[in-house]
C-alpha cells in the first residue's frame, strides 16, 4: 500500500467517477447544470455521428437533417458539427453503427479503457522515477476529466494524442510516433498549433512541419469538394470573436477581462500579444524544458481562446504529469500543493451551498449569475497562476544571468567584426582643392580676392606673399605673423 497507495486510489476515484455519470451522479454537484448540459444531453455529443450519418446518407458532414426530416438523433437536440471531416467520418461513424441511446456509452466505455491504457503505459515508461505515482494520481482524480465524461464530450481524445506525444518524446526523442500522435491530434482539435515554435525551437522541427503539412493537406483535399467548408467557416469565426463570450460557462482569463473592465480594444490584444511574446522567449530558453514550455502554452489556450469550457482544463492534468516526472522544480512540496489545486472543481460547490448567486432553473439544472461565474473563473485561474509562479522562480535570476552574459558576448563579437553601430571614418585630403572656374568666373573670383587684400589692415599681413614666402623655403615665425598686443606684452606675474 506504500507503494502502489496511489495508485490503487487514483483508479478508485476514476470508477467512481465512471459510476457517477452512468448511474448515481454522486460528483454533479461539483458543475453547474449548464455544465453538465442538463436539459441539452447529447449536445455536443451527437454533432459526430449526426454529421457522419448524414453524410453517408447524401447529406452534409453538418449533420444538417435530410429532405423529410430524417437525421441520426432527431429526438435529442444537437449543434451543428464543428469538427475536422476526417474526425467525423472516423470516430462519427463508429458511433453512428449503433443507436443514438448506446453511442454515448459506447464512446464512454472506450475513453475508459483508452484511459487506463494510457496511464499504464505512462507509469511503465516511468516507474523508476519517485513521482510517477503522484502524476498518475493527478490524471485520474482529475474533476475536469470527469465534467468531460459526464458531459459526453470528445475532448479526451485530443487529451489521449497530447499526452501520448509528450511521452514518446521525451522517452525516445524525436520518433515517428510522436508526429503521428501530433497529427492526430490536430485533427481533434487545432490547439497543437500552439506548440509548433517550441517543437521547433526544441529540435522537434520535423514533427511540427510534417504535422502542420498533413493537416493543411488534408483540410484543403476536403476543401477542394466543398464538403469541409463549415469547418474552416468555424474556425474563421473563432479567430474574429472579439473575446467577449461570457459569463455563463466561459472559464477564461479574457471573458473576465472583457466583463469587468472597459478598456479599449487594443489594450486586451497588447494583453495577449505580451503574454504570447513572453511564453515564445520562454520556449527558446535551452533551461526551459519541453513539457514545461507545453505547460506555458496550455495556459496560454486557457486564457486567451475564445470558448474555453471547464471540462476542457483536463488538459491540464495531463501536461502536469509530464512535467512533474521531467522537471525538478515540480518536485517541490509547495509545487505539488498548487498542482493538486488546479485538478480541483472551481468553486460552483461552495457557491451552491451558500446560495450565493445560484438558482434552481428546473430541469436545466443549477445556473451561475455573473457574480458567481466571476468566483468560479477566479478559482480556477488562481491555483494556475501560483504554480506557474512556483515553478517559474527558480528560472528569473538564471534566466536573467544568461541574458546578461549573452548580451555581453554580443558586444564583443560586434566590437571585433565592427557590424553595428560607429561611423565610418571619412578621410580629408590635406591637399588645397581648387575651384574648377573658367572664362569670366575665374576673372571675377580673382577680382574679389584682390579688393579683399586691399581692404584689409595694414597691420595684417598678405597671405598672397605668405603663400610665396613659404613655398621658397622660408620659415616665419608665429609673433611676427601675429605681434601681441602692447597690452598682451606688459602683463606681469601677479605677486601672491
Amino acid at each position: 500500500m506504500k507503494t502502489y497507495g496511489l495508485y490503487y486510489l487514483g483508479v478508485c476515484i476514476y470508477i467512481l467517477f465512471l459510476v457517477s455519470v452512468v448511474w448515481t451522479g454522486w460528483f454533479n454537484v461539483f458543475f453547474s447544470g449548464a455544465a453538465l448540459h442538463e436539459g441539452a444531453k447529447g449536445i455536443d455529443f451527437y454533432q459526430l455521428p449526426n454529421g457522419a450519418w448524414a453524410f453517408w446518407h447524401g447529406g452534409s458532414l453538418t449533420g444538417d437533417p435530410l429532405p423529410g426530416g430524417v437525421q441520426y438523433a432527431r429526438p435529442n437536440f444537437a449543434n451543428s458539427n464543428v469538427y475536422h471531416p476526417l474526425f467525423t467520418l472516423t470516430v462519427g461513424s463508429l458511433l453512428a453503427l449503433f443507436s443514438p441511446e448506446q453511442s454515448p456509452y459506447i464512446w464512454l466505455g472506450i475513453k475508459a479503457i483508452l484511459t487506463l491504457l494510457l496511464v499504464a503505459y505512462f507509469v511503465w515508461n516511468f516507474r523508476e522515477h519517485k513521482y510517477v505515482g503522484l502524476a498518475a494520481f493527478i490524471i485520474l482524480t482529475n474533476f475536469s476529466n470527469y465534467l468531460e465524461l459526464a458531459a459526453w464530450q470528445f475532448h479526451f481524445a485530443l487529451n489521449f494524442f497530447l499526452f501520448l506525444m509528450l511521452i514518446l518524446l521525451v522517452k525516445k526523442g524525436s520518433g515517428m510516433w510522436s508526429g503521428v500522435c501530433y497529427i492526430c491530434g490536430m485533427f481533434v482539435k487545432p490547439i497543437g498549433i500552439l506548440l509548433i515554435p517550441t517543437l521547433i525551437l526544441k529540435g522537434r522541427w520535423k514533427q511540427a512541419l510534417i504535422g502542420v503539412g498533413c493537416f493543411g493537406a488534408v483540410t484543403l483535399l476536403y476543401l477542394s469538394g466543398g464538403v469541409g467548408k463549415y469547418y474552416t467557416d468555424n474556425l474563421i469565426t473563432n479567430f474574429n470573436l472579439s473575446g467577449t463570450l461570457g459569463p455563463n460557462q466561459i472559464i477564461t482569463l479574457s471573458a473576465l477581462l472583457h466583463y469587468r473592465t472597459q478598456w479599449p480594444d487594443f489594450i486586451y490584444h497588447a494583453i495577449q500579444d505580451i503574454v504570447l511574446a513572453v511564453i515564445v522567449f520562454l520556449g527558446m530558453l535551452k533551461r526551459i524544458a519541453l513539457p514545461k514550455a507545453a505547460l506555458f502554452y496550455i495556459t496560454y489556450f486557457l486564457c486567451f481562446y475564445e470558448q474555453v469550457f471547464e471540462y476542457q482544463w483536463s488538459t491540464l492534468a495531463y501536461i502536469l504529469a509530464i512535467c512533474i516526472v521531467t522537471c525538478s522544480e515540480f518536485q517541490t512540496r509547495r509545487t505539488i500543493f498548487c498542482s493538486i489545486l488546479t485538478v480541483l472543481p472551481s468553486c460552483f460547490v461552495l457557491l451552491n451551498l451558500f446560495h450565493i448567486d445560484v438558482q434552481n432553473l428546473g430541469y436545466l439544472g443549477m445556473i451561475p449569475g455573473a457574480t458567481a461565474w466571476e468566483w468560479m473563473v477566479l478559482s480556477k485561474f488562481i491555483p494556475l497562476f501560483l504554480l506557474l509562479g512556483s515553478v517559474l522562480a527558480p528560472d528569473i535570476q538564471p534566466v536573467w544571468q544568461q541574458m546578461l552574459a549573452f548580451w555581453k558576448a554580443l558586444r564583443k563579437i560586434n566590437q571585433q567584426l565592427g557590424v553595428f553601430g560607429g561611423d565610418v571614418q571619412i578621410a580629408i585630403s590635406s591637399m588645397p582643392v581648387q575651384p574648377a572656374l573658367t572664362g569670366p568666373e575665374m576673372g571675377m573670383l580673382a577680382a574679389q580676392q584682390t579688393l579683399f587684400w586691399q581692404e584689409l589692415p595694414e597691420e595684417v599681413p598678405d597671405r598672397r606673399s605668405d603663400t610665396h614666402s613659404s613655398q621658397s623655403g622660408e620659415e616665419i615665425a608665429p609673433e611676427e605673423l601675429y605681434p601681441l598686443s602692447p597690452s598682451e606684452t606688459e602683463i606681469e606675474p601677479t605677486q601672491m
